[in-house]
């Protein structure tokens, strides 16, 4: 019997869950650090279309995990899904397949049979989902669409539900929450299984790091793991935000659907994402916000590193191309266009820029654009590229100077790509999956 560990049972974990069972000859065991996800006791708020309320729910998330943005910005929170499910959890659900070309470029050249056989389901977000600043942006922009949305009958679907509650009952298959894994265990230079924080040893024939491009170098790092690279590459989609102060009788409601819209534009050789959301929860009543976001950064300098406590230390170094930073004043250009056309005046009393009340009406020309976007830019939590191919692993996912150890999740991309990652990382996992990445 081949004995798997796959320590993380995020968008990828799960994938690799249900398709490395199906060999009768291996026994699959999935370890995440938060809590499970079993069928008839999902949360409310997972289930809800409030992403906010899904990103409050106790234990979801890293609560400890901070990372800098830029050299001109303090630490802050960066938040990453945990638990059975990972980030599926908690994301805002937009399903957005990678381009073809970009799979071409990267070698993915079977893309197409993996994307075939991805079990996640998508649907159209319902026109009588859609709140106010939904219904202003397709107003606005002609090129603007109804999101696709990972769910089924109008509720989230997870990478468990979809990969994991279909083969629950192989007995081969041993998902384990509550596991939080500390390092791979190493003989030389092969992989003979993972030990937890708790101490306790499982022995493996065979480790996948599932982990998230934030979590898999760490446990890499933790463990010794000595490659060129890795832990560098690291990318997000950089953005921001206008606050949407709604008029009366406009506001959403703080329980409804918080984002069901998008519009992608393409702006000289860049990809520009604008991301209504509709309201912000019980955290600000009455507000909504415009998110602008540069899909096709060039820079990827930065890092995640770790502590001498073994902890992720994050830089993302957004904005170090200065190509980037012209990308998204032109992104923001076009969203200043937007924010003042009819559908969004006759809805929005004022926009702001940040929390002390400043005005768009102060973003006048290039220069003072781009001074905020330096002041304020965020990342999208896509983070990605830690543990490259053709840099830390090969094309099957293999570390490179070791045996019988994997990574498998978005920290391999090559690149950033132009979506929100979580069906990319899908693909991914299908994909190596299909190629037999873990074939002797």
């Amino acid at each position: 019997m081949q004995r798997w560990v796959v320590i993380g049972a995020g968008s990828a974990g799960c994938v690799l869950g249900a398709r490395l069972s199906q060999d009768p000859g291996s026994h699959v065991t999935v370890l995440d650090d938060g809590p499970s996800l079993l069928p008839g006791q999902v949360p409310a708020a997972i289930d809800g279309p409030n992403f906010l309320a899904a990103l409050d729910e106790p234990g979801r998330t890293h609560d400890a995990l901070v990372a800098t943005r830029t050299s001109r910005e303090a630490p802050s929170a960066y938040q990453r899904g945990r638990g059975v499910g990972g980030s599926s959890a908690v994301n805002a659900m937009v399903a957005k397949t990678i381009d073809p070309a970009l799979c071409a470029r990267w070698g993915w050249v079977d893309a197409d049979v993996a994307a075939s056989r991805i079990q996640i389901p998508s649907e159209l977000a319902a026109p009588h989902e859609l709140g106010p600043a939904d219904r202003a942006l397709l107003a606005a922009c002609p090129a603007a669409r109804p999101a696709q949305l990972t769910r089924r009958n109008g509720r989230r679907c997870t990478a468990a539900e979809a990969y994991l509650w279909p083969v629950a009952d192989r007995a081969n298959l041993d998902v384990r929450p509550d596991s939080c894994v500390d390092r791979v265990l190493l003989d030389g230079n092969r992989a003979v299984g993972v030990r937890l924080t708790d101490g306790t040893d499982i022995p493996a024939d065979r480790v996948v790091v599932a982990a998230g491009a934030i979590h898999s170098p760490a446990i890499l790092l933790r463990s010794g793991v000595e490659v060129r690279g890795l832990g560098s590459n690291l990318q997000d989609h950089p953005s921001v935000a206008f606050t949407l102060q709604y008029r009366a009788g406009f506001a959403a409601e703080n329980s409804g659907l918080c984002l069901g819209s998008l519009l992608e534009q393409q702006i000289g050789d860049d990809t520009i994402q604008l991301l209504p959301m509709n309201h912000l929860g019980s955290r600000a009543p009455g507000y909504g916000l415009l998110m602008v976001a540069l899909m096709t950064p060039t820079g990827a300098s930065g890092t995640v590193a770790i502590d001498t406590a073994g902890d992720p230390v994050i830089n993302f170094n957004l904005l170090d191309e200065q190509r980037d930073l012209e990308a998204l004043v032109a992104g923001v250009r076009l969203a200043l266009d937007v924010v003042r056309r009819q559908a969004f005046t006759e809805i929005v009393a004022e926009v702001y820029i940040d929390a002390v009340g400043t005005t768009v009406d102060a973003l006048t020309d290039d220069a003072s654009i781009a001074a905020w976007i330096r002041g304020n830019v965020a990342d999208y939590v896509h983070a990605t590229g830690t543990c490259g191919m053709g840099r830390v692993v090969d094309e099957r996912g293999a570390v490179a100077g070791y045996s019988d150890l994997y990574v498998c999740d978005a920290s391999v991309f090559p690149s950033i790509p132009d979506v929100n990652t979580h069906m990319p990382t899908t693909l991914l996992a299908e994909l190596l999956c299909l190629r037999g990445m873990m074939a002797r």
